[in-house]
């Protein structure tokens, strides 16, 4: 996986036009797999894939 591959919570967010909130709701509940999010301090990063898989393409 490249590191263009992975995204900031608020990067995620604001390429699928959803809220910040949403993002980091659906990570911690579980909705990524093990190795499409990660909790970085207090950010999470999320792939690309992950994000697709979770909230279909990006608008």
């Amino acid at each position: 996986m490249e590191l263009k591959d992975v995204l900031t919570g608020p990067e995620a967010a604001q390429l699928w036009s959803i809220g910040e909130s949403t993002v980091r709701n659906a990570a911690a509940a579980g909705k990524f797999n093990e190795d499409e999010a990660r909790r970085a301090g207090k950010n999470w990063l999320i792939t690309r894939e992950g994000m697709k898989r979770v909230f279909g393409d990006p608008n």
